[in-house]
């Protein structure tokens, strides 16, 4: 769904930035576009049904963009006790993992991601890994550091699943980096 909004925003700032400039050039006189439109497109009943449904289409694609970016922002979890209603936002939620997960040494530019579901909670943790590091071991400790802390933040009754993506293998201490030595210039000091 979100890769044919793209599509659709990207086909509609080109048009619309092409008449724009076109317009402001006086390559497109605009008269004439209204005309071809008003006469030729719209006499034909097949065409006419095309560009509402096409507008139809563009509508709900952007009413939905904006329901996904609020609903996400002002997504919680809430659990109920008996003392009363807790809620905790995903974002704090982001946030706590993204500062636990910082102290790791095998991993930089880490950027955890929280969903909650019906199901249980998803969580989605991108970052670059040290090569030093053993794969299979690391990830499965981050894994189950995440599941942990968040059974003891959430409770038991969640069902936790940690994805880990690894955008970029860094490599220590491969290169020697050779500064430059400045040249002594004769009588500096004096």
């Amino acid at each position: 769904m979100g890769f044919i909004a793209v599509l659709v925003y990207i086909f509609i700032s080109f048009f619309l930035g092409f008449v724009l400039i076109g317009s402001a050039a006086n390559w497109i006189e605009l008269t004439d576009i209204v005309f071809y439109i008003e006469k030729e497109l719209l006499s034909n009943i097949f065409l006419r049904f095309a560009f509402g449904l096409g507008g139809a289409l563009i509508i709900l694609f952007c009413i939905r963009y904006i329901q996904h970016v609020i609903y996400r922002r002002e997504r919680a979890i809430i659990s109920e006790s008996n003392y009363g209603k807790v809620s905790i936002t995903l974002f704090a939620i982001e946030d706590m993992l993204k500062n636990m997960l910082e102290t790791e040494k095998g991993f930089s530019h880490v950027r955890p991601k929280v969903c909650a579901r019906k199901r249980g909670i998803n969580v989605i943790i991108k970052g670059n890994l040290n090569s030093e590091v053993n794969f299979a071991s690391f990830t499965k400790e981050v894994q189950e550091k995440v599941r942990e802390k968040l059974l003891n933040l959430l409770g038991e009754e969640k069902d936790i699943k940690v994805k880990i993506e690894i955008k970029k293998m860094i490599f220590k201490g491969k290169k020697k980096i050779v500064e430059a030595e400045e040249p002594e210039v004769p009588y500096r000091y004096y």
